[in-house]
């Protein structure tokens, strides 16, 4: 015969309980409710114990709140208390009754109270939603302490409550949809001894057909879930009613016994139950026998409905924790994106360096030599190390945007005013002279021989000083240019051009005019980038603050390794890294993948105006120097070349 199953509900048996933690208590207590339950600070002696929970605290009234069920719905009313009744966080009207779903919670105090129901209501369909695990052993207990219960029903309440938490417990460790259905089909057959084969079938979407994502079989032998019959009666029945069915002697029943895939499968009884979450239905799972004709009775439908359930609420939490996981991933892109976008040149930066950094912590975590066999990653530390790599200078949203684009040692603008110097220095030395030889010729009335004489000695001396003003500019333009390693190349002259001074006009009498000055001679003679002393104080403060900003994201506990993973990408194992000075141990593995990382695409990354790529080869060498210098690990690095991880 074909049905769909109904909850079986004993007079007087458990049909709900809540859930109780509070400061005072070191676990949850759950405590069963039959009909009605008083909670209050001191026990009543016309209150049996199983119908008065005792929450022994001085705010507490002594008759406090009660919760009552009426038909298929359990009620709450506060009585009066003096400090109030909670639920979900709005305080309840005293003497109104609230109805209660399942997981509501219930504030009384200090102490929290979760409702959960065990009701199913019989004509809509057969899915319980149990939204925590339950201690099968304590109910065991409190379920035998009943008076009202017969023996026999609290034994099957208590197998069913023991098979949720059962399955509850296996579910609250998975951590992927794989894994998920592989535990429900080992489960499934260890649940119903007489079940030969499992299917469990998915929905990529609300509306879409299911398809079967996992098949397996008592006996081991392999099934490939996309060649599996299935009968689509029996599937579109669950689907369009959301109702669980159970068929025993399914070749008999004038419902499904026509059906070819029935038929041909010799299927004697089937169970199958949709995965119901908040009336969407996310697939359904199909158990079948062909040996038994009675393997299955109302009973083990309701089991399977109760693990159909648990699977629906992991599902959904997996598809939840996806949403949640593409948001941030979006939220993180689009904010990297916008701080590269402050300075053009190096966009892609981070985005490079992560895809490298996971690449090369892919390839440790392969890795069998003695020095790294013991480094191993998971898949929540592989994607750690890719948004501390994707987030590593975030801080360089608070640097200024001139030392940020900087692309010579002096800004543009004080180049050209210092190019305006030299322009203005010869037009002195040449308005000075000139003004000599007419003060010459006023003195003594030079012949025109002797004043074209005097023109040709000046205009020499003045060609010699132009050539020297050149070659001081010159001086200026290639100590201008930043240079990748330590170089005093383009720095010698410098001196010369800094003492060097030459009269005003307009002040004859006064010390000179330098052409060069003190500032600006610093900032030229940096030997290595472009950067002066106090403009890279403020580049390097980027690392604090991307920590600043990174501890404020309240990250999970996979992702708690993020900030201070990022943190010390500029540290060096010797201790001369900033901006704490760590060396050794205090680095952290991980925090040395992406300091290899970042340094090769800062030197391979496409032409700057402040420095040309290095090619790869070079870039390599450079790096090796950096490890015997003792300032990057050698072992990963060695990794890094052999893997060819920027690649």
């Amino acid at each position: 015969m074909g049905n769909a199953a109904s909850l079986a509900e004993p007079v007087g048996a458990v049909t709900a309980y809540l859930e109780v933690t509070g400061e005072g208590s070191a676990m949850p207590t759950v405590f069963p409710i039959h009909d009605e339950v008083v909670i209050g600070r001191e026990p009543q002696d016309s209150l049996a114990a199983d119908r008065f929970l005792c929450i022994p605290e001085h705010t507490v009234s002594r008759r406090h709140a009660r919760i009552r069920r009426r038909g298929d719905t359990y009620f709450v009313e506060d009585l009066h208390s003096f400090n109030g009744t909670f639920v979900l966080g709005d305080r309840l009207r005293p003497g109104a009754w609230h109805p209660l779903s399942d997981g509501d919670e219930i504030s009384i105090s200090s102490a929290l109270i979760v409702f959960h129901s065990l009701l199913v209501p019989a004509r809509e369909n057969t899915t319980t939603v149990i939204a925590k695990a339950v201690d099968a052993s304590d109910l065991t207990r409190m379920l035998e302490a009943s008076p009202d219960s017969t023996q026999g029903d609290v034994q099957r309440t208590v197998q069913k409550l023991h098979a949720m938490a059962q399955v509850s417990i296996a579910l609250g460790a998975v951590t992927s949809r794989e894994t998920l259905t592989e535990k429900i089909m080992n489960f499934i057959f260890d649940l119903f001894p007489l079940a030969e084969r499992a299917f469990i079938l998915l929905r990529k979407s609300e509306g879409e057909e299911p398809v079967p994502v996992a098949a397996a079989r008592r006996d081991g032998v392999p099934m490939d879930p996309e060649r599996v019959k299935l009968s689509r009666t029996i599937i579109g029945e669950v689907l369009e009613k959301k109702q669980s069915i159970l068929s025993v002697d399914t070749l008999s029943d004038r419902h499904f016994g026509s059906q070819h895939s029935i038929i041909s499968q010799a299927i004697r009884s089937v169970m199958c139950v949709p995965l119901l979450l908040e009336r969407e239905c996310l697939g359904l799972i199909q158990v079948d026998t062909s040996s038994d004709p009675y393997a299955f009775k109302e009973q083990d439908l309701e089991m399977l409905t109760g693990v159909c359930a648990e699977t629906a609420v992991a599902l959904k939490n997996f598809q939840l924790y996806s949403d949640i996981e593409q948001l941030l991933d979006g939220f993180v892109r689009a904010s990297v994106q916008a701080i590269e976008e402050r300075d053009p040149v190096t966009a892609g930066h981070s985005f490079r360096v992560a895809d490298c950094a996971v690449r090369l912590a892919q390839a440790v975590d392969r890795c069998d030599g003695p020095e790294l066999r013991k480094v191993a990653f998971s898949n929540d530390q592989i994607r750690e190390i890719r948004y501390a790599a994707l987030l590593h200078d975030f801080g360089k949203v608070g640097v200024r945007e001139h030392v940020l684009r900087k692309e010579k040692k002096l800004h543009h603008a004080d180049m050209r005013l210092l190019e305006q110097r030299f322009r203005y220095a010869r037009s002195s030395l040449e308005r000075q002279a000139y003004r000599h030889l007419v003060e010459q010729h006023a003195l003594h009335e030079l012949d025109m021989a002797a004043f074209l004489a005097q023109k040709r000695k000046i205009e020499e001396s003045l060609g010699e000083e132009f050539a020297r003003l050149d070659t001081f500019l010159d001086t200026i333009r290639r100590a201008n240019e930043p240079a990748v390693s330590r170089t005093a190349e383009g720095v010698a002259g410098l001196s010369d051009v800094l003492h060097y001074a030459y009269h005003d006009p307009d002040d004859p009498d006064g010390p000179g005019a330098s052409l060069l000055e003190e500032w600006e001679f610093s900032a030229l003679s940096v030997c290595k980038g472009c950067l002066t002393p106090e403009e890279r104080r403020q580049i390097e403060s980027h690392v604090a603050d991307s920590y600043s900003f990174l501890i404020l994201i309240p990250w999970t506990r996979d992702l708690s390794g993020v900030p201070s993973i990022a943190h010390g990408h500029h540290e060096k194992l010797d201790g001369s890294g900033y901006p704490m000075g760590l060396r050794g141990d205090q680095i952290s593995v991980q925090t040395r993948i992406l300091t290899i990382c970042d340094i090769f695409d800062a030197l391979t990354a496409g032409d700057r105006p402040y420095k040309k790529a290095v090619p790869v080869e070079a870039a390599l060498d450079m790096m090796s120097e950096e490890c015997r210098s003792g300032h990057i690990d050698s072992r990963l690095f060695n990794v890094f070349v052999e893997s060819r991880s920027w690649s």
